[in-house]
């Protein structure tokens, strides 16, 4: 049975609905870094070239923000499975993108700094403590009957 667009649909925002808004800003500031740096290079190459003298340093930016971008990208998966060690990577990687990644690391590096930082401080606010209480079992009330 195949899924149509309906049922495909409702899965990803099922998916998306079920993450924690640190994974959303890790998983943003890895595309940001990643899409900013692809499209802005391809509007260099198209308008008329990279020089040779910038080559070098136009490929070289290019996989830093690509390579990073992608590792913040990772890092949102290790927040799920250890918030503490992925909000360590996630911060680590944000500081990289920001220092050395040009514009499009710069971009990106913030919005995963903030995501590392919302993920570090997550299990101090008052909403992890409501879900924390919501995702106990809930106990079965059973019917009393008087006959």
């Amino acid at each position: 049975m195949g899924n149509t667009y309906e049922t495909t649909g409702h899965t990803a925002i099922a998916d998306i609905a079920a993450k924690q808004p640190h994974e959303l800003l890790l998983q943003l500031g890895g595309a940001l870094a990643v899409l900013l740096a692809v499209v802005l290079t391809a509007i260099d190459w198209a308008n008329g070239g990279i020089a040779a003298s910038q080559q070098a340093s136009v490929t070289t930016l290019f996989v830093i923000d690509v390579v990073l971008g992608a590792t913040l990208w990772v890092s949102s998966a290790v927040v799920r499975k250890n918030l503490m060690n992925g909000a360590i990577v996630a911060g680590a990687v944000s500081v990289i993108l920001v220092i050395f990644g040009g514009q499009p690391g710069t971009i990106g590096g913030v919005v995963g700094l903030l995501g590392a930082i919302l993920a570090a401080a997550s299990p101090y606010l008052p909403w992890s403590h409501i879900a924390a209480a919501d995702s106990r079992p809930v106990r079965e009330w059973r019917t009393i009957r008087f006959y």
